[in-house]
């Protein structure tokens, strides 16, 4: 039995760490310099695309627009993942684990950038609407011998949509309102009844709310945590030494509580994939939906996405711990309360309550945002009726994340996002140069 935990153990941390992370890091690096740093050369673009998208005049009629895709692609990687995500970051592997971080978050950029353009090329039209995603690019793009892999990601996919996009959501925000089971369990009562209104309405209806309710979610917390970065400003410079020093030698930041650099880089880089899904492929998910999508600009929609959720809304989660002033109990789990310690000695008793708010707008975001990939992926592998039993059931979800402990979904979360990163990538690999060789040649021809 030892040795099985063993085993197990080390397949966990393979699977959900150190593969996937070496995967990024190659597959990132790969597509930087073939892409010749696309994702900083057009960042500039990626930007005003977004504004320019933001500020057009709506069409009702217009179906899931490519605005709408990138605001639920955003809703979904934007969840408590955020706050708690970064707080457990910080507490496992140190500060430096923020700047490993931001490493997975530059690479992720042009991964999401290569993934989104590959979702829009591979997509099919079915049932009077776009879909597609990773598995309609190994089915459309890979040789025979391969496609078996799509269904494998597709039915990976389901319980990640269900551990991922709900249960661990629901459960951090709800925990964060109150530790009372019956309140815990009528807060979950009203995440289902709520989810099941807005899912029931499809991509559209999705689309729709997201839309209405990201900008301000992503906008109120970041000036809530810019706040506490700007009254404890002196302390700002010390947060980004003890950032750039623990990336490698966390020992010197955490008092020898976190001495292993492998494990500053592996923590730091898995919370920041769990929270920007860069090589998961799930934004294209999204983004092949939209019935407006543009082959030649849509992936830049996913260079701002982790740029808005890794490089400014966690990092403005990071300074705003490490500058806060309170005390980090380093080598154990911290959660959202880390952050909730840190508000409370700026903003005083109204801190409990606004983080509260701001993680259940964050958790029911995420769960709206993933059933949308759960509702592709059911369809993919089921038909119609799958995607009305998925429908059906992933807002119970809500109740169970609210009520049990998710510990082991948590684990699972891990585990199948793994499974998913080490199939997509290598996808990713292979038909990579079909985007990034279009791309430069249209840029050469400029």
């Amino acid at each position: 039995m030892i040795y099985l935990k063993g085993f197990w153990d080390f397949s966990e941390k393979l699977i959900s760490g150190m593969l996937p992370f070496a995967l990024l890091i190659i597959c990132g690096a790969y597509l930087t310099v073939k892409s010749r740093f696309l994702q900083f050369t057009h960042f500039p673009a990626s930007l005003k695309l977004i504004i320019k998208a933001a500020t057009a005049k709506k069409d009702k009629n217009s179906g899931f627009t490519s605005l709408q895709s990138a605001c639920t692609a955003l809703s979904a990687t934007v969840g408590t993942g955020n706050i708690a995500g970064v707080a457990g970051a910080i507490s496992l592997g140190g500060a430096g684990a923020i700047f490993w971080m931001w490493v997975s978050a530059l690479l992720g950029m042009i991964i999401k950038y290569t993934e989104i353009t590959l979702g829009i090329l591979s997509r099919e039209y079915r049932g009077e609407k776009y879909v597609g995603g990773p598995m309609y690019c190994i089915k459309n793009l890979l040789p025979e011998r391969l496609k078996i892999l799509s269904g494998i990601f597709a039915f990976c996919a389901l319980p990640a949509v269900f551990c991922t996009g709900n249960l661990t959501q629901t459960n951090a925000a709800i925990l964060s309102v109150s530790d009372n089971y019956l309140v815990r369990l009528s807060l979950g009562i009203v995440f289902c009844l709520l989810t099941a209104v807005i899912t029931s309405g499809g991509a559209k209806r999705i689309g729709a709310v997201t839309e209405k309710i990201m900008p301000v979610m992503a906008l109120s917390y970041i000036a809530l945590s810019v706040g506490v970065i700007i009254s404890n400003i002196d302390f700002l410079p010390r947060a980004f030494k003890m950032i750039f020093t623990g990336a490698f030698n966390p020992r010197a930041v955490t008092g020898g509580c976190v001495g292993s650099v492998i494990t500053c880089i592996l923590t730091g880089a898995s919370r920041g994939v769990f929270s920007n899904e860069a090589g998961l492929g799930t934004s294209a998910m999204a983004h092949a939906s939209a019935v407006d999508a543009d082959i030649t600009r849509q992936g830049l929609f996913g260079i701002f996405e982790v740029f808005a959720d890794t490089l400014i809304i966690c990092t403005v989660t990071a300074l705003t711990i490490l500058c806060g002033g309170v005390n980090i109990e380093y080598g154990a789990a911290a959660s959202a309360r880390l952050v909730g310690n840190a508000l409370f000695l700026s903003y005083g008793k109204a801190a409990p309550v606004l983080l509260s708010v701001m993680l259940c707008f964050f958790a029911f975001s995420s769960v709206i945002g993933w059933a949308l990939y759960g509702d592709i992926c059911a369809s993919f592998l089921f038909g119609k009726k799958g995607k009305r039993i998925f429908l059906k059931l992933y807002p119970f979800g809500c109740i169970l994340g609210a009520a049990a402990n998710t510990g082991l979904a948590f684990r699972l979360s891990g585990i199948f996002n793994g499974i998913m990163l080490c199939i997509n990538l290598p996808v990713i690999f292979l038909l990579s140069d079909k985007i990034i060789d279009m791309k430069v040649r249209k840029n050469e021809r400029r």
